[in-house]
């Protein structure tokens, strides 16, 4: 056995310290893999004055504070790369707490990079609740080597300096790659009519790329092909597979890959620091039907799987791997109804048959990393299988979980998905995967403060996936992001509820969740005058429901003030979660004042009652403003002039309009609908 594999055979036998031994006022995130806890400590972070080494990573603000000079007598800490009695990994370190020193050894800057992320978290909290620093050993290092989150900009751009302290966030909980789904939002120099006119440039991209590298983090291009070309295709309408649709490019032009390589060279000319090239290839519908297709012989997979090599092969040349949504061949082998339809295992099993999966192989690239995405329960029978196959097959594989998938309009729910995300990183492991992405799909366009907490969670179990249960890490999130120990962001539970309610209250027909193909939708009716109390007895059960989301509000707006006033930090997303409570709340302020008119007695009580129906109407646009204000402190709020709209068959919900209106789908029309009936 080698010495470093021994080395960390021996490191696994060490007994892992609880935090509750560590003292619950230090909350580490992601958790170390192991601790050893000496005594309580006998100084304070402010009685640490240096910081030495032979490299010196980029810090944090506490430790960037220290003089880089030694002083005699004074509390120091060392850094030391060295290969002796340290993980095995370049990003692993042993941290050494003792009562006059302070050592961090390591393979690697990027080792040295996480020790002092962990330093500098341990002299926070001690700073934070005025504690000693724990005399302790702490060896660790990532069970994952590549812990990405998903950047998806297709439908709308932050402000650059919002990804700058974006990066910070993310390094300090050890996540360690971004893959930014770039579609319209470069400013591409080769083919400039595909940027949109508010694209980031080249120069920009390459600026915030090394700022990334330096903390440890690589950001890697998507660039759609094949199918999501919309960005592309509302320019070249001569390559499109069916001429009414945005979507797929004809796989069988040769100037389909002219322009996509094009495009590949400025992506990577933008991100020059990451190893892949996201060429993504998901969610094709109609290949094949093109004249140019159907004189080549070849069936829509043939051609599939033809554009796949080309686009690998282009990749490989150029420097990178090459990644590809895996979705296609699933439903070319009749797989994708298996793995999405809730089936009992006894149903799996007789119907899981990987026969023309099993044939097609050869087709295959082997250069290129198939990335199996998988949203919701990762440990179901079938997807199981599918990571089975891949093995048996010997295929590079990559995870992708959500931080915030598509059907989310608004925030993340379920904690930020954060047990799917644990779970899927626990496979990573056993399954020795490439690496993981928790993606952030811009359909729904929640504001990227409340996927932040997905985000976090990704840092945390792609890191250590059998560290923390979900609650133990959501108590982690609560102090390293605001300072708190105790249940100040209970509110958020509440709040994802809330958006459930939310979703659908105003329509009678259809659904802004799932945030895609949502333009069929049909409002509720108003009450009949002719007929009053009818209105309410049709929907008893929505307005049932709005009750209930008022007293959810009042929970939320409590929780939310409280924790604005306690917190230490995070108070932008503190803002983010107190207006979208706000917006949450306005149909259902609405329902019930309608229901209060439907059901009043003629003469005052009905005067009364539309004045309150009136007065929530006009509510909406100070409710509006003022998330709007908070939301455009980060976030460009519409589309620059010049924009040309995707006209795709998803109808994404926040690509229904240049401006902010679709944020009110519902609200919006219903609110004028009101106010025209009661004052026509």
């Amino acid at each position: 056995m080698k010495r470093g594999l021994f080395l960390l055979f021996l490191i696994s036998l060490l007994p892992m310290i609880s935090r509750a031994q560590l003292n619950s006022k230090f909350q580490l995130l992601p958790l170390p893999q192991q601790i050893e806890v000496h005594n309580n400590g006998s100084y304070k972070w402010d009685a640490v004055s240096y910081i030495t080494g032979d490299t010196i990573p980029v810090l944090g603000p506490l430790l960037d504070q220290l003089t880089q000079y030694p002083q005699k007598g004074k509390i120091g800490v060392s850094l030391n790369i060295t290969s002796k009695n340290v993980p095995e990994s370049e990003e692993g370190y042993i941290l050494t707490i003792d009562r006059n020193k302070i050592e961090i050894n390591a393979r690697s800057v990027k080792g040295l990079f996480y020790g002092c992320a962990t330093l500098e978290q341990v002299m926070a909290d001690s700073k934070l609740w005025s504690i000693n620093v724990p005399q302790m050993k702490i060896v660790d290092y990532p069970n994952i080597a590549f812990r990405a989150v998903h950047l998806d900009t297709k439908h709308h751009l932050d402000r650059m300096e919002y990804y700058y302290s974006m990066i910070d966030r993310l390094s300090a909980c050890k996540v360690n790659a971004i893959i930014w789904e770039l579609e319209d939002k470069l400013r591409f120099t080769r083919r400039p009519e595909v940027g949109a006119p508010n694209a980031i440039s080249k120069q920009e991209m390459q600026a915030l790329s090394r700022y990334a590298k330096e903390r440890n983090i690589e950001i890697n291009p998507l660039v759609q092909g094949l199918g999501h070309a919309g960005f592309i295709l509302k320019h070249h309408w001569e390559l499109r597979e069916n001429p009414e649709s945005d979507w797929e490019f004809c796989p069988s032009d040769e100037r389909t890959y002219q322009i996509q390589f094009d495009l590949y060279r400025d992506a990577l000319e933008a991100l020059p620091d990451g190893k892949y090239l996201h060429i993504g290839g998901d969610e094709i519908t109609e290949i094949g039907i093109d004249e140019r297709c159907k004189q080549t012989g070849k069936t829509p997979f043939e051609l599939q799987m033809q554009w796949l090599q080309r686009v690998c092969d282009f990749a490989i040349a150029n420097g990178r791997t090459p990644i590809f949504w895996d979705d296609m061949p699933l439903k070319y082998a009749d797989l994708w109804w298996v793995l999405h339809r809730g089936l009992t295992d006894e149903e799996v099993e007789k119907n899981w048959k990987t026969e023309k999966l099993d044939e097609a192989v050869a087709l295959f690239p082997t250069n290129c990393i198939y990335m199996r995405w998988h949203y919701d329960d990762p440990t179901i029978l079938p997807h199981l299988k599918v990571l089975d196959w891949y093995k048996n097959k010997d295929l590079k594989v990559m995870a992708a979980t959500a931080a915030s998938d598509g059907g989310c309009p608004f925030m993340p729910r379920m904690n930020s998905k954060a047990q799917y995300i644990k779970d899927f990183s626990s496979l990573v492991v056993d399954n020795n995967l490439v690496g993981i992405l928790a993606t952030a799909w811009d359909d729904g366009s929640p504001h990227l403060e409340t996927v932040m907490r997905g985000f976090m969670a990704q840092g945390e179990y792609g890191w250590n996936p059998k560290g923390r249960e979900v609650n133990a890490f959501k108590k982690a999130h609560a102090q390293r992001e605001y300072g708190f120990t105790g249940n100040e962001m209970d509110f958020l539970d509440t709040l994802e509820l809330q958006a459930f309610y939310f979703d659908g209250l105003l329509a009678e027909e259809g659904r802004r969740n799932p945030s895609w193909q949502v333009t069929d939708f049909k409002l509720i009716e108003l009450p009949d005058n002719e007929n009053p109390g009818e209105w309410s007895k049709k929907y008893a059960a929505k307005i049932d429901s709005a009750q209930q989301m008022l007293k959810y509000y009042e929970t939320i707006d409590k929780g939310v003030q409280m924790a604005k006033k306690k917190a230490r930090g995070g108070r932008y997303s503190l803002a983010i979660y107190e207006q979208n409570n706000e917006l949450f709340n306005y149909p259902a302020r609405l329902l019930v004042a309608l229901n209060y008119y439907d059901t009043a007695t003629q003469g005052k009580a009905k005067e009364e009652a539309k004045n309150e129906a009136l007065s929530v109407c006009e509510s909406f646009k100070t409710m509006r403003n003022n998330l709007e204000d908070v939301y455009s402190q980060t976030r460009f709020m519409k589309q620059p002039e010049g924009f040309i709209a995707d006209q795709n068959h998803h109808h994404h919900l926040s690509a229904l309009s240049l401006n902010s209106d679709w944020l009110y789908l519902y609200e919006l029309p219903y609110t004028d609908l009101v106010v025209s009936w009661l004052n026509p």
